[in-house]
């Protein structure tokens, strides 16, 4: 009764789906959006993008739907007179919906320079789906946001005054 038991609990081992490997093949594909947006190669950027993808950049007034569209935008964010440009992910936190598509939530910032000094933007916040389509990892949902500046604290009402 013992041994089986055991062996069907060996069994529910070896049956349970194991999701790292998209994870990280998920992120290693969404890393190349940071290596690729420190160049002017806005073509490149774009074949990170699924076709149908939906795109909300920081300068988005309303949802970007085409890749002509995502390419418009990365054209005129990044093209000009940059000097040196730095893209710097934060933390990346990845959820797993299932063999091909990952949620990716976190943090990033990009420098570059500006007459001559360092301008920093961000951090800002951002969300993209990632989904397997064929063999790509390809972004079919980006959301950026500026990290809203924290609140200062609350006045505190004065004491009480003790006679």
């Amino acid at each position: 009764m013992i041994r089986r038991l055991a062996v069907m609990c060996l069994l529910c081992l070896t049956c349970t789906p194991t999701y790292a490997v998209p994870k990280e093949d998920a992120l290693a594909a969404y890393q190349r959006f940071f290596e690729l947006f420190t160049t002017d190669n806005h073509d490149q950027i774009v074949t990170l993008f699924a076709p149908d993808a939906l795109f909300y950049g920081t300068g988005s007034a309303e949802v970007v739907t085409t890749l002509e569209g995502i390419r418009k935008y990365f054209t005129g964010a990044l093209t000009g007179k940059r000097g040196v440009v730095k893209a710097t992910p934060f933390t990346q936190t990845a959820l797993v919906l299932s063999d091909t598509i990952v949620a990716i939530s976190g943090k990033w910032q990009s420098e570059r320079t500006l007459d001559g000094k360092m301008v920093t933007a961000g951090p800002s916040r951002n969300t993209v789906v990632m989904q397997k389509r064929g063999n790509q990892w390809l972004i079919v949902q980006f959301h950026n946001s500026p990290t809203p500046k924290p609140k200062p604290p609350a006045a505190q009402p004065p004491a009480p005054e003790t006679r």
